[in-house]
């Protein structure tokens, strides 16, 4: 499968990665991770433009993570009964992403793309309970440049040793590590935000004149 990927998007370079990114994103059975360095590998080997190769990665991703947003507000509650994705949501996955969004709001679409096994049922279930698109999109398009960029540049760096990490599940040690790191720094803002809060609650004291 990964040769077969390698050569479709060295064929057929932006398109084939645009395209095999929307079906990693409703549920084929392909590594996002692998097919954005695949991209990257092809721009270092073919001198393939980086940019347009992110851009074509970025909206891929989009692409695929609006598909199970839409399918999820097609479905509303029936996506729990459906026989193929209801087995993304059992009840804990469920309690525990309807906890992120009550607490976070769409910030939990953010960071549900960190989160292994989190991300599909997360926006399945983003769409079911008709969380605003604008809402979904913001989140989600903010948060997609960064395995876009990211990967395509360890693609373009690193190339065949990335890939043979990836494929031998250093994945998920990476997606681990991103994660911690997205988690410190949220936990920082949203700190920070709940002091600015309570520092216009309370009102700044004035000074003497």
């Amino acid at each position: 499968m990964e040769e077969q990927i390698a050569l479709w998007i060295a064929g057929f370079s932006y398109p084939a990665v645009f395209l095999l990114l929307v079906l990693c994103g409703v549920g084929a059975p392909l590594s996002e991770e692998l097919v954005v360095l695949t991209g990257g590998l092809v721009v270092a080997r073919s001198g393939a433009s980086f940019p347009i190769m992110v851009l074509a990665a970025y909206l891929g991703i989009l692409a695929g993570d609006s598909a199970l947003y839409r399918i999820g507000y097609a479905l509303g509650p029936r996506v729990f009964t459906h026989p193929r994705l209801a087995r993304m949501l059992p009840p804990t996955r469920v309690t525990l992403l309807q906890e992120m969004y009550m607490k976070r709001g769409p910030v939990a679409v953010w960071l549900a793309r960190f989160l292994p096994g989190l991300r599909a049922p997360a926006y399945l279930l983003a769409g079911a309970t008709r969380l605003p698109y604008r809402q979904f999109l913001l989140a989600d398009g903010s948060a997609a440049w960064i395995p876009a960029l990211g990967m395509t540049w360890l693609g373009v760096r690193f190339g065949p040793r990335v890939l043979a990490d990836v494929q031998g599940g250093l994945r998920w040690l990476l997606a681990l590590v991103l994660a911690l790191g997205v988690a410190v720094l949220v936990r920082r803002w949203w700190k920070q935000r709940a002091a600015l809060r309570a520092s216009r609650i309370l009102g700044v004291p004035e000074r003497e004149a």
